[in-house]
């Protein structure tokens, strides 16, 4: 049988809201939408993930 790789789980999330998220996963905590956005890019480059916009403020790094 041929091993198949983990797909479509969350890597990581950012927030400005520290209060709305939680868990055991990484979470960085952003200062404003610049800087939500630019964590956001980095770590969609580092991780080889997507970044999805769950809601405003709060931003998923998705392996797929």
């Amino acid at each position: 049988m041929p091993s198949q790789a983990v797909s479509n789980f969350i890597l990581a999330v950012c927030t400005l809201d520290s209060t709305s998220v939680g868990g055991s996963g990484p979470i960085f905590y952003c200062k404003d939408e610049e800087e939500l956005q630019k964590v956001s890019l980095y770590l969609e480059k580092i991780l080889d993930a997507m970044a999805h916009e769950l809601r405003p403020g709060t931003m998923i790094l998705v392996k797929h």
